[in-house]
């Protein structure tokens, strides 16, 4: 008896597979071909940090306060400010991100006080060498 009963749950556990495969069969694919195609991006995403510029001059907005740098829990910001005499006004005269250290937590954006760094849709950017994952000011402006 013990056997037949055997043969009857296993010949059940049977068709609840069959049927499970064949109801993933007629749903639509979602794969997304990678090259060629892009899945889309939840807003929230934290991609590559990106500098905003101020539209009429073409210059960063950042007065190099270092506020980021210093939040900054991998300690992967590091610039240098000084104070313009022409206009009075603090600029900075580097600002480097390292890329291979960041973790992408979002700390430096959000301690911002003129929410001129921001995170954007970029997450293609391989290198080959370590030393290119060192972001410049030049780099990361968005014009």
């Amino acid at each position: 008896m013990k056997y037949i009963t055997d043969i009857i749950y296993g010949s059940i556990s049977i068709i609840k597979g069959f049927i499970v495969t064949i109801k993933v069969f007629f749903k639509k694919p979602i794969t997304v071909q990678y090259p060629d195609e892009k899945a889309p991006i939840s807003l929230r995403f934290r991609g590559r940090l990106i500098q905003l510029t101020n539209k009429e001059t073409g210059e960063g907005i950042c007065d190099g306060c270092g506020i980021c740098a210093k939040f900054c829990p991998a300690q992967c910001i590091s610039l240098k400010a000084y104070k313009d005499e022409a206009s009075g006004k603090r600029k900075t005269e580097y600002y480097n991100i390292d890329f291979g250290r960041c973790m992408f937590c979002g700390i430096c954006v959000e301690q911002c006080p003129k929410k001129c760094l921001i995170h954007s849709q970029d997450y293609e950017f391989a290198v080959y060498t370590r030393d290119e994952l060192t972001y410049t000011k030049d780099k990361m402006l968005v014009r």
